[in-house]
């Protein structure tokens, strides 16, 4: 059977307003009324298609009880959304039944192809849909940014839930729902990632075999025995698979949560923690290590991490003690071909699926999970395909000669679209003898899984054989469009060959942001990079791949802080793996102009997204490189980057060192803009260091070298550098000057990392003027855009000068609550305000303590050092 592939070409777009609709409990229902569902079903599809046709919507999909419709605009949704509620809730059910549907509404850009709806905005709504309960109207901020334009029926009010992370979403959302009259609007808490986080994915999979394994390593892990286990065992055995199982299993015995931690595309023992932080959602803060901002995240919270594929990263073991010494309720299960070799270690072989003895009866080959396996596996090629007394015999050999291999398995069965059993097993008897000869001294199970890759290898055309070479070249995934691009070709024919691989098992389809996303599994990518490496494409392979990512780097780049940051910051973050890729094989050229380029463009990336362990990492490497060659331009580029990287990172020693190497070299070869750039960093340093002379006089130098250039964003960042050192002297009419210029520029810019910082201190200012009014508008705008946008620090800063609004109020114990809960939340973060930020909120602490005395100060601080962080926000939006 032809494996379809969704192309995910560039589509055009429009912009709708998207309803998902599903019934809450709909497999009760489905027990409880048995034959009277399919009437029930029915009617209720009735009813959401009458609502969304009266309101012009479209209905894309129903699928079982999901509904799908798209809408020209958010009103006309939102009301459809509504008389469809009324409708369920008036209807009349059979036998006393009582439906309830849950709904979620977005609006944004999305694209078609043929009958398909896709994008990322598709993801978000569904992911917003999936956290209503039965009966409720849960609508993105952007649905009620639009709805505020428009009139809401009489009677209808919209009601903030919050910020919530949605499972596959990076930023959070901020989620409201309708208030109806004469509906239902007492409802539990949504149901998001925050309270029970997880990312493993929850699609219902049949697994063969594994049970006692599975009981096995549950029970170690439920009952604190174990708190790393490790599977091990040979490439495609099912160590993966086997771990996920057993993380689905425990999600509701971590209070914390369970997540997988793919460390395939991880080139670097030293980015495994910073691996763990991306899949977290932990931002690395100025100071503190990648292993310290796990720590002070988790604490003693309940979590198992699934550190996949550790073989790739084996010398990154001492990570692995650290977080199990700092963090007393973690569990760690990790897969590897090799043990980590650790005390605290308990190894678990996974070998592979029994298989049927020779001559066996038909009934034990029937109950052997192996040709289970092959069988279901089978069916996805061949969906009438059944094990029968006259397969049975010749199944059971290809179990047998596979070794119950679970991925050998798989390659073989892709062929029985093609091949009957008893052809499949004569072919695999005569190839795998001739191959398993060629490698004598390998393991007997590596030399099968081997065997059958490069069988199912030989069968392919020469095209077909030379782009799965070519796709071995990517790590952590690929479009069709990056595929396209790596070879050259005509998209039909990589969209042809792409299908092909898929057909036969030699890589997998998933669906990520919205879009298909296609993998080559870890063996199965080693074996066709291999051939790549021995190919005349090699050379030409790599670079078009490295110059894709630095490409893509490049036009994200100025996009990473706007307001439209949101696509290309999770696209960066989706394609981690190849940019990592992309670095290193840059790191290793004659050359260091593309790894300039690429390290330049991901700057404020990696520094906005606190990925401060990931981009020194890569600064070490291209210093290491750029430092060898005769290339004085590259050189300056690198040092200005890694200046500015290590300034936001909390290390102004390095950054000085940097960025005075990085300012001379830019003299010499008259580089304005490159002067400028590094002059900021440079002049910064220096005056932190006590140059009170010579800093502020290269900051000056910078702000009239980027006027000059006509560069805005380099001119805001001077401006905000010398509102900083004026703000530091206590001359702040001077300061506010330079914030207020640099707030003009940034709305044109629409930048959203600077205003919070600028808008917080322009809340103090105004709280040393009296003004808590004014006070409170600045504060509450600066925690809007960093709750929305994703940045943790600037929202304590935000609480911290809310709490001086609330004592300025009159408001004293509420304002010692929120001061408890900032220093608990830093202390949880192992961080600190900088200096100028910290006098500000010390100056609160002090008044607040003085006017409750400090008994009654400490008791209320410990209420809000106690208090749920979302309590303490709530407080906090109340001025929003």
């Amino acid at each position: 059977m032809a494996t379809q592939v969704d192309s995910g070409r560039r589509l055009p777009s429009e912009s709708v307003c998207m309803l998902f609709t599903d019934i809450e409990g709909s497999t009760k229902l489905v027990d409880a009324y048995g034959d009277a569902y399919p009437q029930l079903l029915s009617r209720h599809n009735e009813l959401l298609r009458d609502a969304i046709h009266a309101y012009g919507g479209e209905e894309v999909n129903a699928v079982g009880d999901q509904v799908f419709a798209l809408f020209p605009a958010s009103s006309q949704g939102l009301q459809a959304a509504i008389d469809a509620q009324y409708a369920i809730d008036k209807e009349k059910w059979v036998e006393g039944c009582k439906l309830r549907v849950r709904m979620g509404l977005h609006a944004g850009r999305v694209q078609r192809h043929e009958a398909a709806v896709m994008g990322i905005e598709v993801h978000r709504a569904a992911r917003i849909s999936s956290v209503a309960h039965g009966g409720q109207i849960v609508i993105s901020h952007v649905v009620r940014d639009d709805i505020r334009k428009s009139s809401l029926r009489p009677g209808v009010e919209i009601r903030d839930l919050g910020f919530h992370r949605l499972k596959d979403l990076r930023y959070p959302e901020a989620l409201f729902d309708l208030v109806v009259p004469g509906l239902s609007s007492e409802f539990a808490p949504i149901s998001s990632i925050s309270a029970n986080r997880t990312n493993l994915s929850f699609e219902q999979t049949r697994f063969y075999g594994r049970g006692e394994e599975s009981r096995q390593i549950k029970d170690a892990i439920l009952q604190k025995r174990h708190r790393l286990l490790t599977l091990t065992g040979a490439g495609g055995s099912g160590k993966t698979s086997l771990a996920l199982v057993v993380g689905r299993d425990l999600v509701d015995s971590f209070a914390r949560g369970v997540f997988l931690v793919q460390l395939g595309h991880v080139n670097s023992p030293d980015l495994i923690a910073s691996a763990i932080c991306q899949t977290l959602g932990i931002q690395e803060l100025a100071g503190i290590s990648a292993v310290e901002s796990i720590r002070n995240t988790i604490g003693d919270g309940e979590v198992l991490l699934i550190l996949d594929t550790f073989e790739h990263v084996i010398a990154g073991t001492p990570t692995v003690t650290q977080l199990l010494n700092s963090c007393p309720n973690l569990s760690i299960l990790v897969t590897s071909r090799e043990a980590l070799n650790l005390r605290a270690e308990t190894e678990i072989v996974v070998g592979p699926l029994p298989v049927p003895k020779e001559a066996a009866a038909f009934e034990e080959i029937a109950g052997s999970p192996s040709v289970q396996l092959f069988v279901k596996l089978a069916q996805r090629e061949r969906p009438d395909f059944e094990l029968t007394a006259k397969r049975a015999a010749e199944i059971a050999r290809i179990c047998q000669r596979l070794d119950g291999l679970p991925l050998a398995l798989e390659l073989a069965a892709s062929h029985v679209g093609v091949l009957e059993p008893s052809e499949l097993a004569q072919r695999l008897a005569s190839k795998l003898q001739d191959l398993r000869h060629k490698s004598r001294d390998v393991d007997p199970r590596h030399r099968t899984l081997r065997a059958t890759i490069e069988w199912s290898d030989n069968l392919l055309t020469e095209e077909q054989r030379r782009a799965f070479r070519e796709l071995s070249v990517f790590v952590g995934g690929f479009g069709v469009a990056e595929a396209e691009y790596i070879a050259n070709e005509k998209y039909e024919e990589v969209l042809d060959h792409i299908e092909s691989l898929l057909a036969k098992s030699l890589i997998v389809r998933s669906t990520e942001l919205g879009r298909p996303r296609f993998y080559l599994l870890d063996t199965i990518r080693e074996y066709a990079n291999e051939g790549l490496r021995r190919s005349d494409d090699h050379f030409a392979c790599q670079e078009r791949h490295a110059r894709y990512y630095a490409d893509l780097a490049a036009a994200a780049a100025p996009n990473v802080l706007r307001y439209n940051q949101r696509d290309y910051v999770e696209k960066l973050f989706q394609e981690t793996g190849n940019i990592r890729a992309a670095l290193q094989w840059l790191a290793e050229q004659p050359s260091a102009r593309e790894s300039a380029r690429l390290l330049r463009s991901l700057k404020w990336f990696w520094i906005s997204r606190g990925q401060f362990s990931e981009a020194k990492r890569w600064m070490e490497s291209a210093l290491l490189q750029v430092r060898r060659l005769d290339e004085p331009e590259s050189l300056a580029a690198v040092l200005d980057t890694a200046g500015w990287v290590s300034y936001m990172s909390g290390d102004a020693e390095s950054a000085q060192e940097f960025s005075v190497e990085s300012h001379q070299l830019f003299l010499q070869l008259g580089s304005q803009a490159g002067i400028a750039s590094s002059g900021i960093i440079a002049g910064i340093a220096k005056t932190i260091a006590g140059e009170t002379e010579d800093g502020p006089k290269l900051i000056f130098d910078s702000l009239e070298r980027f006027k000059t250039l006509g560069d805005s964003y380099g001119t805001v960042v001077a401006l905000i550098a010398i509102g900083e050192g004026a703000r530091a002297e206590g001359e702040e009419a001077t300061a506010e000057q330079h914030y207020e210029e640099a707030l003009r520029l940034l709305e044109g810019l629409g930048d959203t990392y600077w205003p919070g910082h600028l808008l917080q201190n322009l809340a103090h200012f105004r709280l040393h003027q009296g003004d808590w009014k004014a006070a409170a508008k600045f504060a509450s705008e600066a925690l809007a855009i960093s709750e929305r946008y994703d940045y943790p620090m600037v929202v304590n800063l935000a609480i911290a000068a809310m709490s001086g609004v609330l004592l300025a109020k009159g408001e004293a114990t509420s304002s010692a609550r929120l001061i408890g809960a900032v220093d608990a939340r830093l202390g949880r973060f192992g961080a600190q305000f900088e200096p100028t930020d910290n006098a500000d909120f010390q100056r609160i602490v002090s008044m607040a303590r003085a006017t409750l005395g400090d008994k009654r100060f400490s008791a209320a601080a410990a209420r809000g050092a106690t208090a749920s962080w979302e309590d303490i926000l709530k407080v906090a939006r109340s001025y929003q």
